[in-house]
């Protein structure tokens, strides 16, 4: 296979819609090269970033649908208040 310049690879990326690797591509390679993963895990490795920046964009995209009046995260939970509840199982 003939090699393949920078630019035709994100048009390339661009065209199958993996926005996540095209985005990130030169940082995703550098990576893979320092960590000396093979052929199979570094597109291993690009897929599950891709999946990742998907999952997050969807949760956002829902996020902003549901149209939640405000944001709120376990992290700032009183568990004190509620003692029914047991924070190791959450």
């Amino acid at each position: 296979m003939a090699t393949v310049d920078h630019e035709a690879l994100v048009a390339m990326l661009d065209r199958l819609k993996l926005t996540a690797i095209r985005d990130q591509l030169d940082t995703l390679l550098d990576e893979a090269a320092r960590s000396d993963m093979t052929l199979r895990e570094s597109l291993a490795f690009l897929a599950s970033r891709e999946i990742a920046r998907r999952d997050e964009r969807r949760i956002m995209m829902a996020s902003k649908l549901a149209q939640f009046p405000f944001v709120r995260e376990l992290g700032g939970f009183d568990f004190d208040a509620q003692p029914s509840l047991d924070p190791r199982q959450m």
